[in-house]
């Protein structure tokens, strides 16, 4: 590591700011480790000063305890003024208990359970022309496709939205903190024409239900729908299909783990929660605090933002011994963080989880594959490690052998 890396680890530990330039990820895994190594409690002053919570146990108790630590003001933050709220995660009770009933239909175990047989046909038909050729690009190829294509199966999502909805997601992302107006009229465009597709719809699907849905007796009212579907739109895919591509990523250089789970394909639900829980796709939250409050000695008044990092604290060796490594064997990889916790904990945590799955099992069919070469990958609002292309070859042995 050079003096000037050094330089800049020093300087972000010391002044957290996941929007700086040279706040990369992986600057970012030495930071949050430096944090959580600390007091696990530290206070930066960046984005007119935050709290910054990186121990696995106090994030958790954060999550908690949502009457401390309100969701109400964003949980994406800095944002810009005027961003609309997405939902259910930039509201408390009661308004979100609401807003999660009326999202929770599709995402139910049993009806993701029905979603199996298509979602394996998906998987199957996306990653059938890599193994022809003997490359691809998990990406693009696999990644992305499977992760829209899936949400579009579970919610009635139209093929227009499937077209637009990464490049509108990447674009909120670049402008989410300061100027709305260069991506949420687009985005609102399109969410008008999906209500109005659905109110078309005689279908039955979650879509063409959610739009004849009451709230209290009355219509859902357009700004509530967009809300939902825009969250949908944005969450629904974006968390799996970097899920997706940093899994494939490691399996990639580790050919090893891949004849083991065709061996063991008990395992390819470990291997899911195990790289949610090493490679956490969502790297922090924020809350701001209803009253005063004391974390691990640390005095917060009220009305403060608390930043909780959860990639440091799914790497806490107090709750998962030797955290950096992937393992297969750790028994509890599965109480990871990154599905969040308490009430705002991710409702379609069962809909990825069968995504990683079955793109595990489909590939665990073929020939091992391995990188063609070391991928970039950057932060999208701080946030979201994205993977800009995974490249793989497919090799001659089979994973069985």
């Amino acid at each position: 590591m050079t003096t000037t890396q050094l330089g800049i680890i020093d300087r972000l530990t010391r002044r957290y700011d996941y929007h700086d330039p040279d706040f990369t990820p992986e600057v970012a895994e030495i930071v949050n480790g430096r944090l959580r190594d600390g007091p696990g409690v530290t206070y930066t002053e960046a984005h007119g000063g935050m709290w910054v919570v990186s121990r696995y146990a106090l994030i958790r108790g954060v999550l908690k305890d949502h009457e401390t630590f309100s969701s109400a003001s964003g949980v994406f933050y800095p944002r810009a003024k005027g961003m609309p709220k997405h939902s259910p995660i930039d509201y408390d009770p009661p308004e979100h208990r609401v807003l999660r009933q009326l999202m929770t239909p599709p995402l139910l175990a049993e009806e993701v359970r029905g979603l199996e047989p298509q979602v394996s046909r998906l998987a199957a038909d996306l990653i059938a022309p890599m193994i022809a050729r003997g490359h691809g690009e998990i990406v693009a190829e696999v990644a992305k496709p499977l992760a829209i294509g899936v949400l579009a199966i579970a919610i009635g999502l139209s093929e227009r939205a499937q077209h637009q909805v990464r490049d509108l997601t990447a674009t909120m992302w670049k402008h989410f903190a300061k100027d709305p107006a260069k991506f949420w009229p687009a985005f609102q465009e399109l969410l008008s024409a999906e209500v109005a597709n659905a109110r078309r719809d005689h279908s039955d699907t979650y879509l063409s239900r959610l739009v004849r849905m009451e709230i209290d007796g009355r219509p859902i009212p357009e700004e509530t729908l967009h809300s939902i579907i825009v969250s949908y739109c944005i969450a629904g895919h974006e968390t799996t299909m970097n899920t997706i591509s940093r899994m494939l990523w490691h399996l990639g250089n580790h050919p090893d783990l891949q004849r083991r789970l065709a061996a063991e394909p008990e395992l390819m639900s470990v291997a899911a929660d195990e790289t949610l829980r090493r490679w956490c796709p969502t790297d922090r939250f924020t809350r701001v605090t209803t009253r005063d409050v004391t974390i691990a000695g640390t005095d917060i008044p009220a009305g403060s933002r608390v930043v909780v990092v959860i990639d440091a604290g799914n790497r806490d060796p107090e709750k998962f011994p030797q955290p950096d490594e992937f393992s297969l064997d750790r028994g509890n990889s599965h109480q990871h963080l990154s599905f969040g916790f308490g009430i705002h904990a991710c409702m379609g945590a069962n809909l990825a989880r069968l995504e990683l799955r079955t793109v595990l099992g489909e590939l665990a069919r073929h020939p091992v594959f391995h990188l063609i070469e070391e991928p970039r990958r950057h932060f999208e609002n701080g946030r979201h490690i994205v993977f800009e292309q995974v490249n793989v070859g497919f090799a001659g042995d089979r994973p069985e052998e």
